[in-house]
C-alpha cells in the first residue's frame, strides 16, 4: 500500500543515507516478523493452551527483539556510512560493499533461523549456545543432521531467501539513494537526525525504563512455549554464549552420590539416575492453612545487630522480634550478592553459577521451586524497584504461575533513588495487600533500602536521624553515619509493618520468615572478617508468636537453601524437594550441619575449611582463636570436610542444570533425570 503523500514528501527530504537505513529496518523487521509468525504456526500446539493475552504479549515482545536485531545489524552503516569513501550515496564501490555486507549478514541470520526451526522441533528449546556443544564430533553431527532433517530442501530454501533478500536490498538502494530534490534546511536536518538518533537508541534499548529489554522479559508467563514465541533466536544465542560452559562433572557427582544422599536425607537413593528429588510428608498437619511471608532483608549482616552483641542499638525492633521468635544464630548464605540469594532461596540450590548470577543465565531460567507446593495460595512478590534487575522477573514469572508482582509503577510514591521507593512504602503496600487478600497467601518481600547510597526518603513517617561519632561507628562495623541510619530505617520500616500487622486479622494466621540476603565487609578487622565470614553470616528468624509461645535460639550451622523446606514442613505442606535444603526444625544434635561458603569453603558446627590454590586451611571459627590455621593438627577433619565440600559443591553445579519444573506429587520422585 503506498504511503500517504505527506509521509512520502517528508521521507523524500531526508538525507539519502537515512532513507536507505529506514528501508533496511522496515525490510528486516518484516522478514523477522514473518519468521516469528511461521514459528507460531509450525509449533502452534505447544502454546495452544496459552491465553490470547499472553500470545499477543509474546508477539509484541518478539517485535521489539526483532527491531533490536535489525538495528544492531544496521549499526555499522549508521555509524560510519557518513564517511565520504564509505558513503553509499557518493561511491558506487561503497554501495556495492554495503549491499554485500547486508546480504552476507542476513544470509547468516537466515541460516540460523532455519536451524532454529529444526532445533526447536527436536528439543523444544529455541536456538542457544548448547548448539555449539552438539557440533562435535563434526562427522557425527553432520550425519545426524543429514539423517534427521531435510537438509537439501532447507539449503535450497536458504539460497532462495538469501537471493530474494539481496534483490530487495539492491532495489531499496536504487530507490532510496537517489539525490534529494528538496533537501531539509540546516536546522530542520539537524533536528530530524537528532530525533532519529534518539529513536535508534531507544529501539536498541528496547524499553522505556531504567533497565533495557532483556531476554528474561520473554519469561513473563509460566509457559515455556510462550517464552519461545517471544524470543529472538539470534539474540538468544548471543545471550547464552557467555554461559555455554557446563562446569559440573558427572563423574564426581556420581562418586559422591551416596554420601550426598545421606546428607540430604534421601531415604530411597537412585544412584543410576542421579536422582536427588525426595517427597516430604511433614509429621503433623495443622487444622488450618497458614499464610507464609518471607522477608528478604538487604545487607543484613549479623555483626551489625544488637541481638548478636553490637552495642550501637541500630536494630532494636528486629532484635525484639528475634528474641520472641526462633533465631538461628549461625545461619549463612553460600554466596552473594542479592540476586544469588533470591535464586538460592527459591530453588534450594546455592547459586554457584560461574562469572554471573544464575538468574542472568538464560540456560538456567527454568527451575523447580517449593513455592509451587503452596497449592491454592495467592502468591505475591514485592520489590521497591524494577524486577528487571538481575533478570529476576524471568526467574519468578517463568516458574511460579499466577504470581502477582508488585514493582515500579505499583506504588503511590516517588522513587527515592535507583532502588525505587523506600522500604517504608514497600511494607505499607504489603500490609495493604495482605489485609485485602484472599487467604491463604504466600508473599516474598525484598527490601533494598539498606544499600548504598542509603537514601533517607523525604517523607520519613516519623523516623528520626541519629548522630554518632565516626570512631564509634567504625569500631562497631559501620562504614559511616549513612550506613548506620540506613540500617536503622530498615529496622523502623519493619516495626512500622508489624505494628499494623499485629492489629490485623491475618497476623494470627501468618508465619513470618526474616533473613539477611548477605552480609557485608566490616571496616573493623574482626576475626570473622579476616576469615571472610562476615559477608556470609546473616540472621534467620521465624516469627509466629501465636504458634511459638516463647522464643528460642538454634546454634547449629544452617544455610539459605534450608529456608523453604523448613517452613513448608512447619506449615504441614507435603512437597517435592529437589534442592539442597533440609527441614532445620527436624534436625537433631547428631545430624550433619553444614553450609557451603563460596566456591572454596565449607562450615560445620566447629570448623571452617578453605581449599585455595595455595593450600588447604582449617580454622576453628567459633573458638577463642578463630583465625589460627589448625589443618596440621586435624588431618582427619581436613579430609572429612574436603569430602563434604566437594560433594556439596559438585552436586550443586549439577543440580543447577538438572532441576526442571515438576509437579509436587510422589510419583514425580522417580521421574528420569533431564
Amino acid at each position: 500500500m503506498p504511503l500517504p503523500v505527506s509521509v512520502s514528501r517528508i521521507l523524500a527530504r531526508l538525507p539519502a543515507l537515512v532513507r536507505f537505513l529506514l528501508a533496511l529496518v522496515a525490510v528486516n523487521v518484516a522478514v523477522y516478523a514473518t519468521f516469528r509468525l511461521c514459528f507460531w504456526a509450525a509449533f502452534y500446539e505447544a502454546s495452544a493452551d496459552a491465553s490470547w493475552a499472553d500470545v499477543l504479549t509474546a508477539l509484541y515482545l518478539g517485535l521489539k527483539f526483532d527491531l533490536r536485531l535489525t538495528l544492531i545489524l544496521c549499526l555499522p552503516l549508521a555509524l560510519v556510512g557518513w564517511i565520504r569513501w564509505l558513503d553509499p550515496t557518493r561511491s558506487h564501490p561503497a554501495r556495492a560493499a554495503w549491499i554485500g555486507y547486508f546480504a552476507a549478514a542476513q544470509s547468516i541470520v537466515l541460516l540460523l533461523y532455519l536451524i532454529d526451526f529444526g532445533h526447536y522441533g527436536y528439543l523444544h528449546v529455541r536456538l542457544n549456545a548448547s548448539l555449539l556443544e552438539h557440533l562435535t564430533p563434526v562427522a557425527v553431527a553432520a550425519q545426524m543432521a543429514w539423517e534427521t532433517y531435510p537438509v537439501l530442501p532447507a539449503l535450497l530454501a536458504w539460497l532462495l531467501l538469501c537471493s530474494g533478500y539481496a534483490w530487495i536490498v539492491r532495489g531499496a538502494a536504487r530507490h532510496t539513494l537517489e539525490p534529494m530534490t528538496e533537501p531539509l534546511g540546516k536546522w530542520s536536518k539537524r533536528a530530524a537526525l537528532g530525533a532519529l538518533a534518539a529513536l535508534y537508541i531507544l529501539g536498541v534499548w528496547g524499553a522505556w525504563s531504567l533497565y533495557p529489554l532483556r531476554w528474561s522479559a520473554a519469561y513473563f508467563a509460566a509457559n515455556e512455549a510462550v517464552a519461545a514465541l517471544a524470543l529472538n533466536p539470534i539474540l538468544f544465542l548471543a545471550d547464552t554464549i557467555p554461559n555455554r560452559s557446563r562446569t559440573f562433572d558427572t563423574s564426581k557427582v556420581r562418586e559422591h552420590y551416596a554420601y550426598t544422599a545421606f546428607l540430604l536425607g534421601i531415604k530411597e537413593p537412585r544412584p543410576q539416575a542421579l536422582g536427588f528429588a525426595r517427597y516430604v510428608t511433614p509429621p503433623s498437619k495443622p487444622t488450618a492453612r497458614y499464610n507464609l511471608v518471607v522477608i528478604h532483608m538487604e545487607s543484613l549482616a549479623a555483626f551489625k545487630l544488637g541481638i548478636f552483641g553490637n552495642p550501637l542499638n541500630a536494630t532494636p525492633h528486629f532484635d525484639a522480634i528475634a528474641r520472641d521468635g526462633i533465631l538461628f544464630t549461625n545461619f549463612f548464605v553460600p554466596q552473594g550478592p542479592s540476586a544469588r540469594s533470591v535464586f538460592t532461596m527459591l530453588t534450594g540450590i546455592p547459586d554457584m553459577n560461574p562469572k554471573r548470577t544464575a538468574s542472568r543465565n538464560p540456560l538456567l531460567v527454568s527451575q523447580h521451586t517449593l513455592v509451587n507446593a503452596l497449592d491454592g495460595y495467592e502468591k505475591y512478590y514485592f520489590l521497591n524497584g524494577s524486577a528487571t534487575w538481575g533478570n529476576i522477573r524471568g526467574l519468578l514469572a517463568n516458574n511460579i504461575p499466577d504470581l502477582r508482582m508488585l514493582e515500579e509503577g505499583d506504588y503511590d510514591a516517588p522513587y527515592d533513588d535507583t532502588w525505587g521507593v523506600s522500604d517504608l512504602v514497600l511494607f505499607e503496600k504489603a500490609h495493604e495487600t495482605f489485609s485485602a487478600a484472599r487467604e491463604p497467601f504466600f508473599a516474598f518481600i525484598q527490601t533494598s533500602g539498606n544499600h548504598r547510597p542509603y537514601t533517607i526518603p523525604k517523607d520519613r513517617r516519623g523516623f528520626e536521624l541519629a548522630q554518632m561519632d565516626d570512631a564509634a561507628l567504625r569500631a562497631n562495623g559501620f562504614d559511616d553515619l549513612a550506613a548506620y541510619n540506613g540500617l536503622r530505617l530498615l529496622d523502623y520500616s519493619l516495626e512500622s509493618f508489624f505494628a499494623r500487622a499485629r492489629r490485623s486479622a491475618y497476623f494470627q494466621r501468618t508465619v513470618f520468615v526474616m533473613y539477611g540476603d548477605h552480609g557485608v565487609v566490616s571496616p573493623t578487622p574482626t576475626p570473622w572478617e579476616k576469615l571472610g565470614l562476615t559477608g556470609h553470616h546473616v540472621p534467620l528468624v521465624i516469627y509466629a508468636p501465636w504458634m511459638f509461645k516463647e522464643g528460642r535460639r538454634v546454634d547449629f550451622t544452617a544455610s539459605l537453601p534450608d529456608v523453604l523446606p523448613t517452613h513448608l514442613s512447619l506449615l504441614g505442606i507435603p512437597h517435592l524437594n529437589t534442592g539442597m535444603g533440609r527441614d532445620l526444625l527436624s534436625l537433631g544434635p547428631q545430624d550433619p550441619h553444614f553450609s557451603l561458603i563460596g566456591e572454596t569453603g565449607v562450615l560445620d558446627d566447629e570448623f571452617f575449611l578453605r581449599v585455595l590454590p595455595g593450600g588447604t586451611h582449617l580454622y576453628r571459627y567459633r573458638s577463642e582463636a578463630p583465625t589460627r590455621d589448625v589443618h596440621e593438627q586435624y588431618p582427619e577433619k581436613v579430609a572429612a570436610l574436603r569430602r563434604l565440600r566437594e560433594a556439596l559443591y559438585e552436586t550443586t553445579l549439577y543440580l543447577l542444570h538438572h532441576n526442571p519444573p515438576r509437579a509436587h506429587a510422589p510419583e514425580q520422585v522417580r521421574g528420569p533425570a533431564r
